[in-house]
């Protein structure tokens, strides 16, 4: 018998789990990577993150269309098994469960953790960010597992607090007309310089800016009128986000130019802010980037929470206490201890390889957004057979939307390539294993 779900979220919670689980973390600590790979050009970073959109805009597009013709709890592993495959969708949805999620999930959690520390103790050590980002995630576990409204309600307010950060200095940049600022001293000088066509590599550190947004999929059961509301919420969502990101890129380089930020990395907004009103506003702003970032978090958790128990609710895999709804908190206490034991695993990974230094330049949730981009495609697919079937009308939704986004896709994963070769192909290599040994236990258990 299925889980019988209550209807807990309406629209503005749908577009604020869009927007709340894209906006928050990326755009603080990947604007120098976008700015290093274009060679410090302003003007094609923007065009950039315009061109990155594609993947969200169009792809949420074509995604609504499956939104308003499937309800079923699992998002886009449950449009998988909808539309093309119940066997594949038990491939992506392990991976989506087990390492996608889980993984996002840490890095942000990491990303946090960083941040608060640069407040209360810039030279803390690597161990100590790692305790950190133990305490903020189990605390998102808790909050998740206890009360979904309450973490709806954390994820509507961080959505709002973390757009002052963007907003603030995207107007004070509009209006800036100072010097650009001297790199203080201790910071190592890094100058803009031509990468030639190493740019392709930003779009990497671009996707995960914008990765997230199919998070709004996981919670479709719990929508109120999902056939309204997330097509809604999957249009007016990612156009906030491209309008955000490109007023935010552009007064931060107004306010401290390219090689100021390239110089300071992940905390060009912290001196941006200190610049505007002094040390009180740059703490006041980073408080808002770290709200801004733990909203990232739980809305990856949020969604990860909800795979194991809706894969086994579909009988993807086999395991009734996976299934099992507590009745008080209408989430499966199962699938909650075993996504928490995930998400502990993948930070002991991402200490390994900061610690030795595994990755230089990247880290293990890059490659996990790159290929879980792919496992879009034939969801894209899917909607343009729907068109050629006659249930799509619109050539619009349905074959422009899926190959635009099928097309920014595709270069993305040129610009993993370019950014390290060897370790995309590693990457892309395991999950591509992952995705079939779960096919193949479907296959055995049906």
């Amino acid at each position: 018998m299925q889980n019988e779900i209550k209807k807990t979220y309406g629209l503005t919670n749908a577009i604020t789990m869009i927007v709340g689980s894209v906006i928050g973390s990326g755009i603080y600590f990947k604007a120098d990577d976008i700015l290093m790979f274009t060679g410090g050009k302003l003007w094609l970073g923007i065009v950039l993150i315009v061109f990155g959109a594609l993947v969200i805009v169009f792809g949420s597009l074509a995604l609504a269309q499956l939104a308003q013709r499937s309800s079923q709890a699992g998002g886009i592993a449950s449009y998988i098994g909808d539309f093309v495959s119940p066997a594949l969708a038990t491939g992506v949805g392990a991976y989506q469960a087990f390492v996608y999620f889980p993984i996002f999930t840490v890095i942000v959690s990491w990303v946090g953790s960083a941040y608060t520390l640069s407040i209360f103790n810039p030279n803390a050590s690597l161990e100590a960010k790692i305790a950190l980002t133990f305490v903020y995630m189990s605390g998102i576990v808790a909050i998740n597992y206890l009360s979904k409204k309450l973490a709806g309600q954390f994820q509507s307010a961080a959505t709002f607090i973390k757009v002052i950060p963007l907003v603030i200095i995207a107007i004070v940049g509009f209006f800036w007309s100072k010097d650009l600022p001297i790199v203080p001293q201790g910071i190592k000088v890094i100058e803009p310089f031509d990468n030639g066509w190493g740019w392709l590599a930003s779009l990497v550190p671009l996707a995960f800016t914008y990765d997230g947004w199919t998070v709004a999929a996981t919670i479709a059961p719990e929508v109120k009128n999902p056939r309204r509301n997330l097509p809604l919420a999957y249009t007016l969502g990612p156009l906030a986000i491209v309008f955000i990101y490109v007023v935010y890129f552009w007064g931060l380089n107004e306010i401290l130019g390219e090689t100021f930020i390239l110089s300071t990395g992940n905390v060009a907004i912290q001196y941006a802010a200190q610049m505007i009103l002094g040390k009180g506003f740059a703490s006041a702003i980073i408080f808002c980037v770290i709200v801004s970032v733990m909203g990232v978090a739980d809305g990856m958790y949020l969604a990860a929470q909800r795979l194991p128990q809706a894969m086994a609710e579909r009988q993807w895999i086999q395991s009734p206490r996976l299934a099992k709804l507590h009745p008080k908190y209408q989430v499966s206490t199962a699938s909650t201890l075993l996504t928490y034991g995930l998400t502990i695993f993948w930070l002991g990974i991402h200490y390994l390889v900061e610690k030795y230094q595994w990755l230089p330049g990247s880290d293990i949730c890059e490659s996990a957004v790159v290929f879980n981009s792919i496992c879009l495609l034939p969801l894209f697919y899917a909607t343009y057979r729907l068109h050629k079937q006659g249930e799509i009308k619109s050539a619009f939704f349905g074959i422009v939307c899926p190959l635009l986004a099928t097309f920014g896709i595709i270069i993305l994963v040129v610009g993993s390539i370019v950014l390290n070769w060897k370790v995309a192909l590693l990457t892309m290599t395991m999950s591509v294993i992952f995705v079939v040994y779960f096919i193949r236990l479907y296959q055995k258990n049906h």
